[in-house]
């Protein structure tokens, strides 16, 4: 079958998205033509000279809130959304799937809207991180799709193009939401997890490299995360940790550096040491093999990453490790069950730096329980290691999410919605516009260390390997 995966802005120009490009290395295996369409990076290559800032992690909400998009970023993009649905319609594919986040929902369904006006038998399907059960609905009763992929979408997407061709005859597919003829949607099944060693390689070879800033390529060694952070969705999204083989991931390092002449890799795992063994084992490999490759990724907080394996990492190319510290406040840090201590935070990065490591970090700010002397303690501990800090990404202040542990238990921590999508604590001592405050205290406070803040649009590949 004839299809297109498409990925719409906006997201971070850095490098090609891994998830279109995974699902056309499996589908093409299955015997499918697949072409991989990054429309992010073709809006960013359009208006970096005009409008990048909308491609600024600190700016995402322009995408994600209606109302903003409506005034802010539709009267920019709408022509560069006709050339879209042209290109699209032109090249007469059989199928398309839009792979839906936060950040790029309005815009894809304004492209849908238009692709099912100008041709209402072709077959669209959505998939993504932003994709549930219950928001999908929407798109079924607005949009008119006509199946939704839940979760992870290798085998998902083959059974449904296998469906869409008649190959197959049952409705009910596991982790898909079809819409039959009348109307009335079928709910598969959970879909039993994927064994990650099974997978084959994605596949870049539609991209320009040379469009992004990053110069790198993403890359996957597991799925899921060990962690159950309150705030984040990935342990729900993908339900369990999995990993792959050492040989596997190093196969596939050696395989992108010869077929696209790229040796630097981002790792794109919630983190890249949940299973400690495979990681030394392949940091073991990589040297065994000489391979001269640069990679980077996030890391958790943990007692196992000892001065030896940082020592080790180093010595096989990590160049960056990104932790996800979010406060130095023990209080919050318990709040959000990161599992680990203020203490152990100033081991981690102090050894990651003396192992020749760059140190990035991750800040989140307004916690639901978060004090104005828990916000202060992190300030503290921001100072304390400053001297160690590469990056500091301060984000944006926390979003309530789907899928969290927060968003299933508001009364627990006591958040309330406004009407404007806003949330607060119920005695609204933590509201939008504390977090608003304590986030530019925060930004200001680094910039006062002289500390490197957030993402860089231009240049993300300022890190040099030593």
């Amino acid at each position: 079958m004839k299809i297109a995966l498409v990925f719409m802005p906006a997201w971070l120009p850095y490098a090609p998205p891994l998830g279109i490009a995974a699902l056309k290395g499996y589908l093409q295996d299955k015997g499918h033509e697949v072409t991989t369409l990054d429309y992010n990076i073709k809006g960013w290559d359009k208006f970096k000279s005009t409008h990048s800032e909308f491609w600024s992690m600190e700016e995402a909400d322009y995408w994600q809130n209606f109302k903003l998009y409506s005034e802010h970023v539709k009267p920019f993009i709408s022509p560069l959304i006709q050339d879209f649905t042209k290109e699209i319609l032109q090249s007469n594919y059989e199928a398309i799937g839009f792979s839906v986040y936060s950040t790029n929902i309005h815009i894809t369904r304004t492209v849908i809207a238009i692709l099912r006006k100008m041709n209402p038998s072709l077959k669209i399907f959505i998939g993504g991180a932003q994709v549930n059960k219950e928001d999908s609905k929407f798109d079924f009763e607005n949009l008119n799709i006509d199946a939704a992929v839940i979760g992870e979408g290798e085998e998902s997407v083959e059974e449904l193009l296998n469906y869409f061709q008649g190959k197959q005859p049952k409705k009910f597919i596991p982790g898909v939401i079809l819409k039959e003829k009348d109307g009335n949607l079928i709910l598969g099944p959970e879909r039993p997890l994927l064994k990650m060693k099974n997978l084959p390689s994605p596949d870049f070879s539609d991209f320009d490299f040379s469009k992004y800033t990053g110069q790198n390529i993403p890359i996957e060694f597991s799925r899921g995360c060990i962690a159950s952070c309150t705030f984040c969705s990935e342990t729900n999204f993908w339900v369990s940790f999995r990993t792959k083989t050492a040989v596997q991931i190093v196969d596939e390092m050696e395989l992108h550096v010869r077929d696209h002449g790229i040796s630097d890799f981002r790792i794109v795992d919630s983190l890249m040491n949940g299973n400690h063994r495979l990681l030394e084992s392949m940091v073991d490999l990589i040297i065994e093999r000489g391979l001269v490759v640069g990679w980077n990724g996030f890391c958790r907080i943990d007692k196992k990453l000892t001065p030896e394996l940082l020592r080790k990492m180093k010595k096989a190319g990590c160049h960056t490790v990104n932790y996800g510290i979010e406060s130095g406040s023990q209080n919050v840090l318990d709040l959000m069950k990161k599992q680990y201590t203020v203490e152990e935070i100033y081991r981690c990065v102090k050894d990651t730096f003396e192992a020749g490591i760059h140190v990035d970090s991750q800040i989140l700010i307004g916690f639901p329980g978060e004090s104005w002397f828990n916000f202060f303690e992190t300030l503290k501990t921001l100072r304390d290691l400053n001297k160690y800090f590469h990056r500091i990404y301060p984000g944006i202040p926390l979003q309530v999410t789907k899928q969290t542990e927060i968003w299933e238990n508001l009364d627990f921590y006591g958040v309330k919605f406004a009407k404007n999508g806003k949330w607060h604590t119920k005695n609204f001592l933590n509201n939008y516009w504390v977090r608003k405050f304590r986030h530019f205290l925060l930004r200001s406070f680094l910039k006062f260390l002289g500390v490197t803040q957030g993402y860089p649009l231009t240049n993300q590949n300022e890190i040099a390997r030593a």
